[in-house]
């Protein structure tokens, strides 16, 4: 007799028990469903805060679909995301083909992700971010992976904001982390999997009295440890992609409150970019013709 695998019994747990579900146990039947191959990923108190639920919830919830407790439940995700995760089992897998339903559910996804955010950032914490990004005479940021993506779009706001950082690899630049000192700060991305070299930077910074600035997706990421202050950012690992939505927005929110913070500095500041930038910018973007006159520019007049 052949037993079945782990994925089609969950599945069937969670068909035949969904209808008779209470309501709050439903969503987490949902959030589970959305994501088949995440669930595995999550603690208790993840799958709680991402259904919105309470963590008694979770135990309940998985003691109705006939597990002895939240610990074998997850097991069983952890076995059924292993078996679709084998290469036959990828390969089976339907890529989406409908472009503007797959963007509706990216738009969805960033939307929640972004009320998410909303709900869970503590104002006062993010005002004391502020004053260390302001009050720093020098900023790095590191991060890898995706964290160094985030890094860069962070350091290229605060940048245009008149607040100056470097974006780098912690490996690459872990001297210029023993140059920094109190009067700096180090900001240091990391999401799950969270990279040892950057907790390890954090780490340096912290014990050589560097305040350090963290960004994570929970707030009891290995960087909790080692921050002053640190920001939760919801974004949900996808199986194929991570959203950069919610912390672009973030970082797009710190710019624009410190910039109006020195509103003339800034204008000033734009200005002699714009100045210094503009011959690396093309005047005229239609292709020139044989015999064409050459493009004047204005208030200028060619003489005869």
């Amino acid at each position: 007799m052949s037993i079945l695998p782990a994925v089609p019994a969950i599945q069937i747990r969670l068909a035949e028990s969904y209808r008779n579900l209470p309501e709050a146990q439903r969503a987490i039947a949902d959030v589970l469903m959305a994501d088949p191959l995440l669930g595995a990923l999550w603690g208790i108190e993840a799958m709680a805060e991402r259904s919105r639920v309470s963590v008694g919830t979770v135990i309940r919830f998985a003691k109705r679909l006939g597990y002895t407790g939240f610990s074998e439940f997850r097991n069983a995700l952890r076995e059924a995301c292993s078996a679709r995760s084998e290469e036959a089992e990828l390969a089976q897998l339907q890529v989406p083909q409908d472009m503007l339903g797959t963007l509706a559910g990216v738009v969805r996804r960033d939307g929640d992700h972004l009320s998410r955010l909303i709900q869970a950032v503590d104002p006062t914490v993010l005002e004391s971010a502020a004053r260390l990004l302001v009050q720093a005479d020098h900023r790095v940021i590191l991060g890898r992976g995706v964290g160094h993506v985030m890094g860069l779009i962070f350091a290229f706001y605060l940048t245009q904001a008149g607040v100056p950082c470097i974006a780098a690899l912690p490996s690459d630049f872990s001297n210029q982390v023993a140059n920094l000192g109190p009067k700096d700060l180090l900001v240091v991305i990391s999401f799950s999997p969270y990279s040892r070299e950057t907790v390890d930077a954090a780490s340096f910074a912290k014990e050589n009295g560097v305040p350090v600035l963290a960004f994570s997706d929970r707030k009891d990421s290995p960087l909790a440890h080692q921050a002053d202050i640190l920001i939760p950012v919801p974004s949900e690992d996808l199986l194929f992609s991570f959203s950069l939505t919610s912390f672009a927005t973030l970082s797009h929110a710190f710019a624009i409150v410190l910039a109006a913070r020195d509103q003339s500095g800034t204008l000033q500041r734009l200005k002699a970019a714009d100045k210094v930038a503009q011959p690396l910018f093309v005047d005229h973007w239609l292709p020139k013709q044989p015999g064409a006159l050459p493009l004047q520019k204005p208030g200028k007049l060619r003489s005869s």
